[in-house]
């Protein structure tokens, strides 16, 4: 009888204790960070996909991507997408990109100038030259200087 009564009396306490809406937890480094939502969608027929996530911890990253003149010399994948995080400062961090034959092409709060101008400077310079073909040697001297 007396333990029936702990029981209840315990099963009481726990119902009775205050319940707290869900919220996202900090980060511990090296710990477990649960997929909230997730899509991958990917057409075998011309090759685009997409993909997307977000974690508990607020991160997210969303892509998609398609094949540029296919069946043809010039054929090449284009990616664009972005991710989002909350640095270890508490600031939070979006870069988004684009990555097709003009190469890999980051905007973002945390995308140094120095970047940002090498890059631009590496898609004028692709845009200038055209596409290289396959088969076809193509040297590209190094005209700029070191950032």
């Amino acid at each position: 009888m007396k333990l029936i009564l702990a029981v209840l009396s315990l099963a009481v306490v726990c119902r009775a204790a205050p319940q707290v809406p869900f919220a996202p937890r900090p980060v511990v480094p090296g710990a477990f960070v649960p997929i909230v939502s997730q899509n991958f969608d990917l057409n075998g027929v011309d090759g685009s996909y997409t993909f997307s996530y977000e974690s508990a911890d607020g991160s997210a990253r969303q892509e998609s991507g398609v094949v540029n003149a296919p069946g043809t010399p010039l054929e090449a994948q284009a990616v664009q997408g972005s991710y989002t995080y909350v640095g270890t400062d508490g600031v939070p961090v979006q870069v988004n990109y684009v990555a097709d034959e003009n190469g890999f092409q980051p905007v973002g709060n945390v995308v140094a100038p120095a970047i940002s101008r090498a890059v631009a400077a590496q898609v004028a310079q692709a845009r200038a030259e055209g596409p290289i073909l396959p088969g076809v040697p193509t040297p590209i001297p190094f005209r700029g200087r070191p950032f």
